[in-house]
This record gives C-alpha cells, structure tokens and sequence, in this order.
C-alpha cells in the first residue's frame, strides 16, 4: 500500500506561461517547457474563471475549480481529467495540456493503488520535466525527408471498432499549406453513458505518440456521436503513416488494441485520391447478389489499388447512401396514401418525426459498419458532398406545393442531420469548425479543401438550396467566387469542381427524340429513371403526385430549364480560370455510366493554353446497377456540340475504344458499366491523371481507361 508521502510526491503544479497562446482549431498548446514543483503541504487548485491567456482577459469557458486534498487517500480517487469541462477545448487549447497532466495523475494513483502498471510504453510520463504541447505537430520528425519505397499493405483484417456502435471514420478537411499542416478528424457513435477512450495517434516519423480528446456532437435515442480532431505535420518528400486507436476497450488498457492507419502525402509530391459516387442499390435492380455479386466488388478493387499505393483521400460525389425507402416506413405509407390536398396539408407530427429519424440512424449505421465500404471508411480520409438519394430521391426539384409541404421539410431535416453527424462529423452549430461554408441564404454546407500544393477542390452543396428552377442560390454563387479566389495558392495549378450530376452530358430532350427514333417503347417515367438514376421510389412519388411531376424531377444541368444557371456558373469558371490561370475541371456522377466531356473555347486553336477548356469526367455507379444498351445507343444519338454562349462549346469525348473484355465498341463515349475514378498529380508535368477504373465482367477486378488533364499554359506572346 503506498503511503501518502509516496501519493504527494507524483503531484506538481504547473506553471503556465502568460506568453501560452492558442492557434486555431488545435487540440494540444503550442510547444512549451514547462517546470513541475513539488508541492509539500497543498495540492494543485484551478480557481473558476482561470485562464493562462492573460493578454485576452478572462477566459469564457467555465472551468471548475478542482481541489486535490492531501487528505484522505479515497477523495484522491475523485481527481479525474472529467472534472474538466472540456466541451469548448477547440476553443481553448491551453486547458487540453490540463486535462492531460489530471489525467496522468488518476492513472497514476489508480496504478499505485492496484499495484498494476497501466503506463503506455509509447509515452514516458515526465513530471519533473513535462514538455506541454503537441508531440505530433511539435517534435521533429526523426528521419530524412525523402522519398521512400512504398510498401505494400494488406488490409483484410480491419474492421470497425468492435467497442462503438460505428466507426472509426475519417475525414479530410484540409491541408494548410504555408504551416505544413493536415486536418482532419475521426468520428464514433457509441451506446455507452461513459465519455470514450482518448484517441491515440502515431506518426511512424516520431517517437512519442499525441491524444485527441472527444467532443460530444448529438444523442440520439441514447447513442452518442462524437467527433475527434487530428492536426498532423506534412514533411515535403515523404509520406508518413499514420497509426490511430483508442486509449481503452471496454473500459480496460489492452495490450494489443484494435489499430487502423492511413497515410499522409508529401507536399511537395502528388496528392492521391479516388472519386466514387452512387454507393448503393436501388429498389429497381433485379437480383443485386446474382447479378453484380453485390455492394463489394468495386470497393475490393478500391482497396487493393489503396494497398499498392495509398490514397490520401477519398471524395464522394454523392449518394453515398441510397436513403429511399425512408418513404417505405409504415408513417410514410400511411401519409403517400392520403389524398391530394389532405397529403400536402399533413403535419409532420411526433410519429412520424421518430419514424424518419430512426430510418435515417438506423440505415446509416448498417451501411457504414458492413461490407468492404466500411474498412475504406476507417482506411482512407473522406471529403464528401450530397446528392438526392442521401436525402430521398428527388428531393429538392419537387414543385413547391409538394417540396415546402411540412411532412417533406422534416424528411428534408430529419436527412440533414444525420447527413451531417455522419458524413461531415458536424451538428447544425459545428459547421464553421468542420470546414462547411453557408452563404447568407442560411442553406447548404459547401466545401473548399486543398489537395496539397497545386489542386484545389471545390465541393458546392447542390441540393440544399434546390428548387423547381434554382440549383444554387445567388449568395452561394457569391460567396463560393470569393472564397475560390481567397484560397487559390500561387502554387495551384488544377481548380477541381465536384458536381453531383455531370455539366457537360447529352440533352434529355434530344435524347427521347433519338429513343423514338429507334422504336423503343420505354415509358417516360422509365426514362427519367434511367438516365438520371432514379428508383422505384420517384415512381412511387410519381404515382401520388400525379403525372405532371415527370418534367420536374429531373433535376440535371443538362436540363433545359437550368441552362441560365449552368451559363452562369461556367463563366464564374472561366472568369477566375482566365485571371488566376488555373486549370478548371468538373468530376461528377449520378448517371451509372462512365465517360467524359470537354467545356472548350469555340475558336480555340490551342487546347493547352485555353482557359475555357474545361474537361468533365462521368463516374458513376461504384455499386448500383448501369442502364440497359439501348439507353446508352440513344445517349450516342443525342451527343453532339452544344453552345454554351458566344465564345463556349462543349461535346462528349470518346474514350472507350474496347469493352473491358477487349471487343471494340461501337458507342465510344459512354460505358454501361460500375466503375469509379483514380486522381494521381503527377506534379513535374503539373497534370492530373483521372483514371476510370470499369469493371470486368466477372466483377473480380477493374480495366483502366486513363485521362489526362494539364494545368493551363501561358499563351505565347504575339511579336
């Protein structure tokens, strides 16, 4: 039994410097030495209100007092780093390196009491010489910042975290470039009343390892959603990888806890992603096992091109999960059978508000902890944006009448939600610290990340604001010009345009007309359905609303009805391509092919140097199945070169010159098969090569149809 000398002597006080300062979103202090005291008669206190930020008054977060008696040994044992209240931490980094050393100090006492050692042999606790801050942004990487070989891994052993109800899943928010930095985040949802575990992190660069504290982002029905924030330092040639996992499992130290990793790129390198899209079956295709043998095949690819050769992020460019039968719940049946007026007047009342949130939890817990998507989730950081199927097919191109009535709005509310908690790590007020920007309409969550050096990735929220006639909102259209501008580099040489549907895609109208042509009998309905991915669940919207709906619902660029906004958008483009000379390209999907377009100068003679060539690469389905031939054989009909506006074209490109089983194809610019895209910067020649990865007949693997895009040269200067 240890003796109460013994006790004294692991406490110290801290000293804080004055000059301690907060950087912005860090979850440790910035790097300081700080001395430990040996307190003989008193024990450390923190009186309310205290703050080591004495340039900046007072601090607002509410910090109770915590009082460590030298007597008796039992009230020791009420000393933990949850006596802090640590909810605004982000906002307050200093009190990180407190929570810390109280932390340290109960496991401590708890180990000396037990006569156990629980000490991680990854950290060696110092208390007479304790350095505060963040060893993984503060410590010197401890080899040379070269480019290494890279090494192959096999990832069929990782699994989600067998302690939480979902998760781990990783985001990627952004790299700050000028301070060498890369942000991110990993997210938990858990059924426990206990605050969870500390996140461990280890860069393989370095020695001592650095801890992310969770933050509580929303309950629902008792499960929790935490969020944990990572800041990790890039080297300029080498990649690092990074090793994450809990400090606990089930409460207790594990000698062999479950771990995941993911890697960081070099700066000075490329940067390495994949785009997918479409991740998920609809009610309308026959017999998914047999004939697609599944959700699998695709991100099995994915994951073996990951272990040859990682990469540092992953986007989703939409329907990430396909959320439909939100409208087969018993409430939702019950409401689609009300009659017209009785239908659009109904209240969205507390039944049918549990019934939809419930789906909505529900579905993404089971989608994000099965199948091969649930490793990638884990493995590889995501950046994502939403489409229709996320929320409920055809959600937002409704007629006001049926898209404002109060029973859509709280589906609508009820999918933001969760949309957000899973796929953004955010709840409605955590926006701004997840990287999402709002413009001043109050809606939508747009996206800006750097991808390294020289790409940057625009993800605008194309469904928030959608309505019958509008895509995006004229404060969105603002406040994404300012904010491109504001954070291209001088270094950026690709401006990346993520779009939940394709830009530059055959129009639907001349598309029906090429169908009549060839005899085809589809109905309208199945058309729409066809071309723009639409389900059993449209139709069955389709069939209450009434028949006018079919002109409405689709909701493409290549519609008629948004050629002034599509106008507007691409001179946005052209305009900041032309005075920051940067590369402009578009990467959608949506429509369960793949293929590609170009956006072109009509008088250009020189595509290299043309700021007004914009390429558009199609990547869509990385589950869900692909549209018959005779869709595809009307699509070819109808491509030919559009005019945009009076110096603009664009036209569909031919890229498929064999099938994936090597017969040569006789519709060249668009392929009826599930396929996703590989992004490689091959920073010396300042390209992105896109790579549609189409898959083989026998679902066992992947042909490759590459695509390169250079960044934009300068014009030659006439003599």
């Amino acid at each position: 039994m240890p003796t109460l000398h013994s006790l004294r002597s692991i406490l110290r006080r801290p000293k804080v410097s004055p000059n301690l300062r907060a950087g912005p979103s860090l979850p440790w202090t910035e790097p300081r030495r700080v001395p430990f005291v040996r307190t003989k008669y008193k024990t450390p206190s923190l009186p309310v209100g205290f703050s080591p930020l004495h340039s900046l008054g007072p601090s607002p977060l509410p910090v109770r007092a915590i009082n460590l008696p030298s007597f008796p040994l039992p009230s020791l044992l009420l000393c933990t780093y949850q006596s802090l209240d640590m909810s605004d931490h982000k906002e307050h980094p200093h009190l990180e390196a407190i929570s810390d050393f109280v932390h340290k100090i109960g496991h401590k006492i708890h180990d000396l009491i037990t006569g156990s050692d629980s000490e991680d042999d990854a950290v060696e606790i110092k208390y007479r010489d304790m350095t505060v801050g963040d060893p993984l942004l503060d410590d010197d990487e401890e080899c040379d910042d070269t480019a290494v070989e890279v090494v192959p891994q096999d990832y069929s052993a990782i699994n989600p975290s067998t302690q939480f109800k979902c998760g781990p899943i990783l985001r990627f928010q952004d790299v700050l470039v000028d301070r060498r930095r890369w942000v991110g985040s990993v997210l938990i949802v858990t059924d426990k009343e206990d605050l969870p575990p500390r996140l461990v992190i280890r860069d393989t660069t370095k020695s001592r390892v650095g801890f992310s504290h969770p933050q509580h982002l929303d309950t629902w029905e008792g499960n929790r959603f935490y969020r944990y924030d990572i800041q990790l330092k890039l080297m300029e040639h080498r990649e690092k990888k990074i090793e994450y996992w809990f400090e606990t499992e089930s409460g207790e130290r594990v000698a062999e806890p479950q771990k995941w990793n993911f890697q960081l790129p070099a700066l000075d390198d490329g940067f390495h992603w994949a785009f997918y899209s479409c991740n998920g079956f609809t009610s309308d295709v026959e017999d998914p096992m047999g004939n697609f043998n599944g959700a699998n095949p695709l991100w099995d690819d994915l994951l073996r091109a990951h272990g040859q050769r990682s990469y540092h992020a992953m986007v989703g460019g939409g329907d990430q999960i396909y959320n439909d039968d939100v409208l087969a719940t018993p409430e939702m049946v019950a409401w689609l059978k009300l009659d017209g007026d009785a239908r659009i007047a109904a209240e969205y009342n507390t039944e049918k508000r549990y019934a939809t949130e419930k789906y909505y939890f529900d579905h993404y817990v089971e989608h994000f902890t099965t199948g091969t998507y649930s490793k990638a989730l884990s493995l590889i950081p995501s950046v994502n944006t939403w489409d229709d199927h996320d929320i409920l097919d055809g959600y937002g191109s409704y007629p006001p009448k049926y898209q404002l009535c109060e029973v859509m709005q709280g589906i609508g509310a009820a999918a933001s939600r969760f949309y957000l908690l899973f796929q953004q790590h955010a709840n409605a007020s955590s926006t701004e610290q997840a990287g999402l920007l709002t413009s001043k309409s109050g809606k939508g969550w747009n996206s800006i990340a750097h991808f390294g050096k020289r790409t940057l990735v625009v993800l605008p929220d194309t469904r928030s604001e959608r309505s019958k006639q509008t895509i995006l909102s004229n404060h969105t259209y603002d406040l994404l010009e300012k904010e491109i501008r504001a954070r291209l580099l001088p270094t950026t040489k690709h401006l990346v345009i993520v779009l939940g549907t394709p830009l530059v895609y055959p129009a639907l109208t001349l598309f029906e007309e090429a169908l009549e042509k060839m005899g085809e009998k589809l109905s309208r309905g199945s058309v729409v359905g066809k071309i723009f991915g639409k389900s059993k669940a449209f139709e069955n919207v389709l069939g209450q609303f009434g028949p006018e709906l079919l002109d409405d619902l689709v909701d493409s660029w290549a519609c008629t009805v948004h050629t002034e906004e599509k106008r507007r958008l691409v001179e946005m483009l052209q305009s900041i391509a032309v005075q920051c000379s940067v590369r402009v390209t578009f990467v959608g999907g949506d429509v369960h092919v793949g293929g590609a377009g170009r956006l072109f100068g009509t008088k250009s003679e020189d595509w290299l140097t043309d700021p007004y060539n914009m390429v558009q690469i199609v990547s869509s389905a990385i589950v869900n199945g692909p549209p018959p031939g005779a869709v595809i054989t009307a699509l070819h009909k109808a491509s030919k070169t559009y005019t945009v506006n009076e110096y603009t074209s664009e036209k569909m490109t031919s890229v498929f010159q064999q099938d994936v089983d090597g017969q040569a194809l006789e519709n060249k610019k668009l392929l009826n098969r599930r396929n996703w895209c590989s992004v490689r910067e091959r920073a010396p020649e300042e390209q992105l090569r896109f790579t549609l990865r189409v898959e083989t007949l026998d679902h066992l693997g992947t042909v490759k149809y590459p695509l390169l895009v250079d960044s934009l040269k300068p014009a030659p200067r006439e003599e």
